[in-house]
């Protein structure tokens, strides 16, 4: 008996920059540059497709951002990061900028600012 032939391969995916992605339609024919005919106006399908295509784009897709975490006692938090303590629980949610504040008042400090 013939041996089985092998599973066909799955079809390669196409890279998101190709053009069959961009544009489903494929690539512009010479009618789509100039509608009237070749001696008539031009249309810039390339500019007109990266418009479309990047108002697509633009399309937020993500969640909005969490609230503000409640403010916590500012005298704790930095009592709790002078300590020569290896860690240090906060207590409660910060920003990491308003970490990264403390962190720079507790150095200015340390130093004599």
């Amino acid at each position: 008996p013939p041996a089985p032939s092998p599973a066909p391969s799955p079809a390669p995916s196409i890279p998101a920059w190709r053009v069959e992605k961009i544009r489903p339609q494929g690539v512009p024919k010479s009618e789509e540059w100039y509608p009237t005919g070749p001696t008539g106006k031009f249309s810039n399908v390339g500019l007109t497709t990266w418009s479309s295509s990047r108002l697509q784009w633009r399309v937020s897709t993500v969640s909005p951002r969490p609230p503000a975490p409640p403010p916590v006692n500012y005298d704790e938090v930095v009592r709790g990061l002078s300590q020569v303590v290896r860690t240090y629980e906060l207590p409660g949610r910060m920003r990491l900028e308003d970490v990264v504040e403390v962190f720079n008042d507790i150095w200015e400090c340390e130093q004599g600012f």
